[in-house]
């Protein structure tokens, strides 16, 4: 029996718990495109909705903003997928704001010390690196069960 705000597909509990997933967005040309990224799940959203936090200027809200399918499936840091991993299939969206730094929380919670170790290096990023006045900004991905 689920409880209350679990999701109802084992699959996509193998993607809530992952540490990364491989997050594949398709270009204009129908070319997929596979990146690993930190996951982590958005309950205040629903038990099959997941979210990462993303460089506004990234690919992946290019690939976004002309196809919102995609797939995601659990991986290793390198990208590589694990054996057997199921591929789970969903609809993605790009926000910024509130949303983001909601989704950002949920990364902060979920990778703990890991998290406040890179967000040092997103703070000199943001400050000294190209990515100063970029909005905050993240994928919400809503998993099909």
């Amino acid at each position: 029996m689920n409880t209350p705000g679990s999701p109802t597909d084992p699959s996509v509990n193998e993607i809530r718990v992952a540490k990364y997933i491989s997050f594949v967005s398709t270009r204009k040309n129908g070319t997929p495109v596979a990146t690993p990224v930190w996951v982590a799940p958005l309950d205040y959203l629903g038990p099959n909705v997941v979210g990462f936090t993303i460089d506004a200027t990234a690919g992946k809200a290019k690939r976004l903003a002309h196809t919102n399918t995609v797939t995601v499936q659990p991986c290793d840091i390198r990208g590589r997928i694990i054996e057997g991993s199921p591929v789970v299939h969903g609809t993605a969206i790009v926000v910024s704001g509130i949303e983001a730094e909601k989704v950002r929380d949920a990364i902060a919670n979920k990778y703990g010390f890991t998290y406040k170790i890179f967000s040092l290096y997103l703070w000199f990023s943001e400050r000294f690196g190209n990515n100063q006045d970029q909005p905050e900004t993240a994928v919400i991905v809503t998993l099909n069960a």
